[in-house]
C-alpha cells in the first residue's frame, strides 16, 4: 500500500511539473505567435522593395489604414517589451531585461517613424528590429 502511495504521489509530481514547463512554454510562444511577430512583421512588410521580374515595388503604406497598421504593430511592439518584464517571464534574469528594453525602444522609433510617415527610417528601425529579435532567440529560444 505504501508503494503505491509513493508511486501515486510521484506520479501527481512529475505530472505538475510537466504541466508547469508546458505552460510557461505556451505562454511564451502565444506571446510570440500572436502580439510579437504579427507586431514585427506590420513594420518589416511596409518598407522596402520587392523585385520581381515584372518590375520593382515599395512596401510603403499608401493609405491612412495601411500606417495605422504600422502604428499598431509598433506600439505592441513597444507595450509586449514590458509583458515580457514581468517577474514570472523574466525570471530576474538581467539579459532577458535588456532585450525586453531594446525592444521597446526599437518599437517607440517605430511609432514615431510611423507617425512621421517616414519609410525609410522604418526600414533601418526594422533592421535593428531583426538584430534584437535574433539576439535574444540565439540566447533564449529553444532547438
Amino acid at each position: 500500500m505504501k508503494t503505491l502511495i509513493l508511486l501515486l504521489s510521484f506520479s501527481l509530481i512529475s505530472i505538475s511539473f510537466n504541466a508547469v514547463a508546458k505552460d510557461e512554454h505556451s505562454d511564451m510562444h502565444d506571446l510570440m505567435a500572436h502580439l510579437l511577430t504579427p507586431a514585427s512583421e506590420a513594420i518589416w512588410e511596409s518598407s522596402g522593395y520587392v523585385i520581381t521580374e515584372e518590375g520593382e515595388f515599395s512596401l510603403e503604406p499608401t493609405t491612412e489604414e495601411e500606417w495605422e497598421r504600422v502604428l499598431y504593430g509598433a506600439k505592441v511592439i513597444t507595450e509586449s517589451a514590458l509583458l515580457l518584464s514581468i517577474p514570472s517571464r523574466s525570471k530576474n534574469r538581467d539579459d532577458w531585461i535588456a532585450f525586453a528594453g531594446l525592444l521597446e525602444e526599437v518599437g517607440e522609433r517605430a511609432f514615431a517613424s510611423a507617425e512621421q510617415k517616414d519609410s525609410d527610417a522604418l526600414f533601418s528601425i526594422g533592421a535593428e528590429l531583426y538584430q534584437v529579435c535574433v539576439a535574444c532567440h540565439q540566447v533564449y529560444m529553444n532547438k
